[in-house]
């Protein structure tokens, strides 16, 4: 009996290490790149099932088929896309079009328009919810979010937010949590009643932006401009402590399979860590990118990370500008990985 529960005992500690130590022990690394017109990007998905990725660019959707490497620079026209979200359980996708103060539903097999959308001023990130069949808009100029039912590919509601909406999390019992950029909080929205009804403050935050969430240890990670990731309590919003990453990050993405937060950042870096399963974060792994490369989507399927990308140069004005002929896509891995 004491041989058996110290042998219980070891099997513990070794899968807690294990859950703890696997981004330090994967050695990740740039495992391909796909090249791409010039030309201003934003968010970027993956749809696995298709083998196909999708990328917000400046005059329309871009696609990537990873099986050919064929890139559609305008698989479906948009004037100034900043996020395009894959509707989970359709044949769908929704786009924002930031210049145009709208939104299009589309089919992502065919590219065939289903519906523009009004939405607020300067529409950026988008985020669907499989179980109300909702889709959130987050408007940063008019600084609210605009509810989006897909089954009436209509606008039903829109929800002031006091500040400039970034990025979006949900977690599934009702509440909506977006990163507020200018006032460093986030502002907790009750999706049935269409209200805000919290705000979480977060310390030593300076322009967050990406957002995940963690359901089993109810966490959400928001991500820093400043090199910090804030980890707050999605009941409570108190403070549970931070984790150093590059500078102006954007993108935040959680992946509950292998339990690893990958952060991307405009300094031209990846920090990835772990969570356990009680929301503390293990030490993190950079890995260099490029610079530019500060939005990022997942592959649930094979884990690998997708990053739109350009090089930049600065003039003597201080102006930062795209080179020419730099835009790429670039896959991160495990460094085994083959392409």
């Amino acid at each position: 009996m004491l041989k058996a529960a110290l042998m219980s005992l070891v099997l513990l500690v070794v899968i807690l290490t294990a859950d703890l130590s696997s981004a330090q022990d994967a050695s990740y690394a740039v495992i391909d790149r796909f090249p791409g017109p010039d030309g201003g990007y934003d968010y970027i998905s993956v749809d696995s099932a298709m083998g196909r990725v999708f990328v917000a660019r400046s005059t329309g959707v871009m696609t990537i088929d990873l099986a050919t490497r064929k890139v559609t620079p305008d698989f479906v026209a948009g004037q100034g896309v900043a996020a395009v979200q894959i509707i989970r359980g359709t044949d769908l996708m929704l786009s924002t079009n930031r210049d145009n103060k709208n939104a299009t539903l589309f089919d992502r097999h065919t590219g065939k328009v289903k519906a523009i959308i009004p939405t607020g001023t300067g529409p950026d990130a988008v985020l669907y919810d499989e179980k109300t069949g909702l889709a959130f808009v987050m408007n940063a100029d008019s600084q609210d979010v605009t509810f989006v039912a897909i089954a009436e590919a209509a606008a039903v509601a829109t929800v002031a937010l006091g500040g400039k909406p970034e990025a979006a999390a949900i977690d599934g019992k009702g509440r909506l949590y977006v990163n507020i950029e200018d006032t460093a909080e986030i502002a907790v929205v009750d999706i049935e009643s269409r209200t805000v009804v919290g705000r979480y403050q977060l310390p030593d935050c300076a322009r967050p932006t990406g957002l995940a969430y963690d359901a089993e240890s109810n966490l959400l990670v928001s991500a820093c401009g400043n090199g910090m990731a804030k980890l707050i309590d999605a009941a409570q919003g108190s403070d549970r402590g931070s984790v150093d990453i590059g500078k102006g990050a954007d993108g935040a993405i959680f992946d509950s399979a292998r339990r690893l937060v990958y952060i991307s950042c405009y300094d031209g870096t990846l920090s990835i860590f772990n969570l356990d399963r009680d929301g503390r974060a293990g030490a993190v792994t950079r890995v260099t990118t490029t610079g530019g490369a500060r939005t990022s989507a997942l592959d649930p399927a094979n884990g690998r990370i997708y990053l739109p990308a350009a090089e930049y140069k600065i003039d003597a004005d201080g102006q930062r500008t795209r080179v020419p002929g730099t835009f790429q896509v670039l896959v991160v891995a495990p460094s085994a990985t083959t392409p």
